[in-house]
């Protein structure tokens, strides 16, 4: 396979399996070689934040010189996002090369066993391959769904088990309460490794944290919320400090400032394992990463912004971000999935739009942009739903009072591109 023909693949895979079966990974590694036994983890899952930690924490290993593979989902505008070794993509050839022997054992294991490998599954085994492949020290891997159930929890090596702030999402498939949802995350707690957890977690999450840890004789780092001082936020500018460690970021909003804390601790303990991090990677590894659409300005006069915001909690972070910088109210482009809280989405974001355009995002789980206005309509003066993505972004950017694309990763991804070949036209000046 080429690279390109290796994620028409992937992507022509089933996003989910009629029935999970925890055998079909398990199975599916075991014709891979268990190369995920021959790699040492990162373990990242929660409900929001996760890919910020992971990519916080890859960027200081790097610094740090340990090699270091990046698994993060979903990807905004290339797939190469998903998988990078050292903050760079995989070399060219190596995903298809890889991909054929994924799909040699997936089509063995469904034809031999009848057990049907989904997308997320067959990504996350290629990751697996690519690494190992790639030489890397460690690996920082970025739960899918949930934890205890997710097709990352394969992996036994894990060296510090991350869990960023635990809230209500994928109820349907996680549980309805935030303990339920704290349980599945611990999953991915492990005997002999180091838990770090998100400062100030929802006392609910935080005591099945405890609880969990407890049982399985694992130590517990949990920042105090209190240490993290954001010094001064811009839509430019993240200055925070943690414990010393006194950091500009590039992953824009106060929230951030604890996902920092996170990405310190989880360096730190595996300071205390035996890995040589010096302070000076840690401040360059905060300082370098980044990753798109959270909270990603790509124009500063007017503002333009493009944030993935998809549950109740990340709009309210996004909300947040907008109210702290003294942001006047933008002209938002929003698209919505089906499986998601939209309700809690608009309500989080009241006050921070005076105007809405509603779209669908090219997925089949996209809430229809009429559907999408009507209950917009509750929250925002003007909404207006329009059937195409392009022609929102130029009505919004035509009002000339700044944008911001939210809702969904996927809306985000498709927005992205388009932005920038629309923002081409503005003068250097006006941009970052």
């Amino acid at each position: 396979m080429t690279d390109q023909q290796a994620i028409d693949w992937l992507h022509s895979r089933r996003r989910l399996g009629e029935k999970k079966n925890p055998d079909t990974m398990r199975r599916l590694m075991a014709l891979l070689g268990d190369v995920q036994d021959k790699l040492e983890f990162v373990h990242i899952a929660g409900t929001n934040g996760k890919g910020s930690v992971a990519a916080m924490t890859a960027s200081i290993l790097t610094e740090a010189g340990i090699r270091t593979g990046l698994f993060v989902s979903p990807f905004v505008e290339r797939f190469g996002e998903r998988i990078s070794v050292d903050g760079a993509p995989l070399p060219e050839g190596m995903l298809g090369e890889k991909a054929e022997q994924v799909k040699d054992a997936a089509d063995r294991l469904e034809a031999e066993e009848g057990l049907y490998a989904t997308e997320f599954e067959l990504v996350t085994a290629l990751g697996f391959l690519c690494f190992a492949a790639a030489g890397c020290r460690l690996v920082c891997l970025e739960a899918g769904l949930g934890g205890g159930r997710d097709a990352t929890n394969i992996v036994k090596n894990t060296r510090v088990a991350c869990l960023t702030r635990i809230g209500l999402d994928h109820t349907a498939l996680l549980g309805d309460t935030i303990e339920k949802i704290a349980a599945e995350k611990c999953g991915i707690l492990k005997p002999g490794c180091t838990a770090v957890s998100y400062p100030g977690q929802r006392p609910e999450a935080e005591k099945v944290i405890r609880q969990r840890c407890r049982e399985l004789g694992i130590p517990l780092r949990m920042p105090e919320a209190e240490d993290v001082t954001l010094l001064w936020e811009t839509l430019r500018e993240n200055h925070l400090d943690y414990g010393g460690y006194t950091v500009r970021l590039r992953l824009h909003g106060g929230h951030q400032g604890g996902n920092c804390a996170m990405a310190v601790e989880t360096a730190l303990a595996l300071c205390d394992q035996g890995f040589d991090i010096p302070d000076e990677a840690i401040l360059a590894g905060l300082e370098r990463a980044m990753l798109p659409a959270r909270a990603e300005v790509l124009q500063l006069n007017p503002p333009v912004l493009l944030d993935g915001a998809h549950n109740p909690d990340s709009a309210a972070a996004l909300a947040a971000l907008l109210k702290a910088t003294k942001t006047p109210p933008l002209t938002a482009v929003m698209g919505i999935l089906e499986d998601k809280d939209a309700e809690g989405v608009l309500t989080a974001l009241e006050g921070c739009f005076d105007q809405v355009y509603t779209v669908a995002p090219d997925t089949p789980r996209a809430v229809d942009a009429d559907r999408l206005a009507v209950a917009a309509s509750a929250h925002f003066r003007r909404v207006e739903a329009v059937s195409d993505l392009d022609a929102a972004l130029k009505k919004a950017l035509a009002r000339g009072r700044g944008l911001c694309v939210c809702g969904s990763f996927y809306l985000a991804g498709q927005a992205r591109p388009l932005l920038r070949q629309l923002l081409g036209q503005v003068s250097d000046a006006d941009r970052l």
